[in-house]
C-alpha cells in the first residue's frame, strides 16, 4: 500500500514538473514570435527611412513600410491569442497553474501602440 502511495506522488509530482516545462516552452514561443514582430516593424522603419528619399518610388516605399508595421501588430496580435488559449489549456489540467496573463496584456499592448506610432511617424514625417 506504501509503494502505490509513493508511486502516486511520484507520477503526480512529474506531472507538476511537465506543466512548469510546458509553461516555460509557451513562455519562449511568446518571446520569439513577439521578437518576429518587432523585426517586421523595424524593417518597415528602416525600408522608409533608407529607400524613402526617392522620390518617383515614395508611396510605393511607404506602403511597403506600412504593409510591414501592419504585419508586425498581426504577429503581435497572434502571439498574444497563441499564448492565451495555450495557457487555457494548460490551466484546465492543473487548476494551480500561476496567471501571467495580465503581464502579456501589458506587453502586448505595449508593442502594438509602438508599431502604431512608428505607422504614423511613417505616414506624416
Amino acid at each position: 500500500m506504501e509503494d502505490e502511495t509513493s508511486k502516486n506522488e511520484l507520477a503526480k509530482k512529474r506531472t507538476e514538473l511537465a506543466v512548469q516545462r510546458t509553461i516555460l516552452a509557451n513562455a519562449r514561443t511568446f518571446s520569439a514570435w513577439i521578437r518576429t514582430g518587432l523585426s517586421s516593424v523595424l524593417g518597415g522603419l528602416a525600408v522608409v527611412k533608407f529607400m524613402g528619399d526617392n522620390e518617383i518610388y515614395r508611396g510605393y516605399i511607404l506602403l511597403i513600410g506600412i504593409l510591414f508595421v501592419l504585419i508586425g501588430i498581426a504577429i503581435y496580435i497572434f502571439a498574444f491569442l497563441s499564448f492565451r488559449n495555450s495557457f487555457n489549456q494548460l490551466k484546465k489540467e492543473d487548476e494551480n497553474t500561476t496567471n501571467s496573463l495580465a503581464i502579456l496584456v501589458m506587453i502586448t499592448t505595449g508593442m502594438v501602440l509602438t508599431a502604431v506610432l512608428i505607422m504614423g511617424l511613417l505616414v506624416f514625417y
